[in-house]
Order: C-alpha cells, then structure tokens, then sequence
C-alpha cells in the first residue's frame, strides 16, 4: 500500500492505490503518484481547521458562562464565587450544552473546506462509505474490544478524581446532557475535524506515518484536561485514538472510525445513564466499567 493516497482529481475522493483507478462517484481517472495531488487542502490547512475546532470548544463554554455570570450577578445584587457556580445545575448545564452550537460551528468550517465552499462533496471527498472488510459489525466488535481494554487499564493502572467525575456527579440531567453529545455530535465532529480534515491534509503533505501519529497525539491530547490525574482513563483515550488514527489510515474510509467512535460512547453512555446513583457517587468515571465487570461476574474494579 502506498504512503499517500491518490484522490480523484474531480471530487476529491480516496481511490483504491493501483494504477489508473477509476473513481466510483464521478467515474474519473486517478492520478498516478508520481503525478501532482489535486488541489485539496493541506497539513497548514489541517492544522488550522483543528486550532479552530480546539478554540471553538473551548471558547464558546466560556462565553456562556460570562454571560451566565453576568446575569446572576444582575439579579443577586453580587457576583457569584467559583465555588458556587461549580455546584450551580444550571451553570454546568448551559457550558455543557453550549458545546452543541460550538459542534455545529466546528462542522461548518470543516464544510467550508472540505468542499472548497460548496465546489466539491462533502462526504465523497472526506471518504465516506464502508471499507469492503470493514461493516458495521466489525465496529461493534473493536468497540467493545478497546472498552475491554479501557478495563483493564483501569485494573493496572493509577487513578484519582478528575473533572470529568466531579460533573457526572451533580446530577442526572448533566449525564443526559453529555449523553446527547456523547453520541449524537462528538462521534461525528471529532472523527471529521481530526480523521478527516487533519489526517488528509496531513498525509497529504508528509505521509501516512506522519498523520498516524500527529492525529493520534492531538485527539489525546485535547482530552487530556479534562482526564487529568487519572493515567488508566488517559491510556484509554490514546488507545482509542491510535485504533481509530489506524484504522483510518488501513480502510481510507471515514465511517468505520465514525461508527467505531459512535459505539464505544454509546456503550459507556448507556451503562451511565442506567447505572444506580451510589455507583455514580463513589466512582462516576469507572461507573460504566464496573457494571460491566460486575455483570460478567469478575467483582468490582478496586478504586
């Protein structure tokens, strides 16, 4: 298999690497290798499009908050202590939810690139559609191979209260809030911002390798703040982003990391949403784990 991959000089799809392939959704010739790209995005391009999403993510829950803030002070005649506000319902949830517009904007920008605003498809340059070995079972099953291996980091591995355990436990409607964007926006957004605009503009510029292990290394490390202190939940998330950087490189597709990506939320995220309230008291990060433990009979994970 070739380091780079050829794309159709018409729309922009990934083309099977052999010699004169012949793009399914236009019916054009592909480039030889050792002829010029077309004239899709690059790694300065890629990078940007992730500055942005990274800014947006962060950005925009803060604007939210301000203005949150702003009103609360309004009405009390004060402003509010950071102790209160991390113990405020509404607060948590009106920063949370405001990561869904912050989403949406996000794809916006990967849109606006990808189709060179409107000039090319969207899906069809990103690579969408199934790999030939790779349906959507096989997604099923890696996910819940690497939720397998998320167990038994957390059996090895050292762990201690992160941020991420401190909002799951404010209450159930902040769990159905990152329910929603667990599984409805973050599967898709993420895999487009990172497998999908990053890793092509990489790839693109410098290689296969160089966009494996760049994108694996910046999907872990834009999770890494809201992990921190726990190595167990962090191994996870550079396992996953490894598996799923791979499997991009390996199918050339988007959907299988999408779909992938989708079911290993889903999976914690409905054990969470089910899980009993002390269980989410004492260890929320772990809460999906430990039930899963406990049902195929192997004992609690030990804190």
């Amino acid at each position: 298999m070739s380091s780079i991959t050829a794309y159709c000089p018409t729309c922009g799809s990934a083309l099977d690497p052999i010699p004169d392939a012949v793009c399914q959704q236009c019916s054009a010739a592909s480039y030889s290798v050792c002829q010029p790209q077309p004239r899709l995005w690059g790694a300065g391009t890629g990078f940007l499009v992730w500055i942005a999403s990274v800014a947006l993510t962060i950005g925009l829950p803060i604007v939210f908050a301000v203005v949150y803030m702003i009103v609360r002070a309004l009405q009390t005649g004060q402003p509010p202590s950071l102790h209160s506000l991390t113990q405020d319902l509404a607060f948590v949830l009106i920063t949370v939810g405001s990561t869904i517009p912050a989403h949406l904007l996000i794809l916006l920008i990967c849109w606006l690139v990808v189709t060179s605003r409107g000039r090319r498809p969207f899906l069809g340059t990103l690579g969408w559609g199934w790999h030939p070995q790779f349906k959507w079972v096989h997604a099923v099953g890696l996910a819940f191979l690497m939720f397998g291996l998320a167990i038994v980091f957390q059996k090895l591995l050292p762990q201690r209260e992160t941020d991420f355990e401190k909002i799951l436990r404010l209450g159930y409607s902040v769990r159905v809030m990152i329910a929603i964007l667990a599984v409805v926006t973050a599967p898709l957004v993420e895999e487009v911002v990172y497998r999908g605009v990053l890793y092509v503009g990489i790839e693109r510029a410098y290689g296969r390798v160089a966009a494996v292990v760049a994108v694996t290394f910046l999907f872990a490390l834009v999770h890494a703040q809201q992990y921190w202190g726990s190595v167990a939940t962090l191994a996870g998330i550079l396992s996953l982003s490894l598996v799923l950087t791979l499997l991009r490189a390996w199918t050339g597709k988007l959907l299988p990391c999408v779909a992938t990506h989708l079911v290993y939320n889903a999976i914690q995220t409905v054990i969470l949403l089910v899980a009993p309230e002390e269980v989410i008291n004492t260890q929320p990060d772990r809460a999906a784990l430990t039930l899963v433990w406990q049902i195929f009979g192997l004992g609690g994970i030990s804190p």
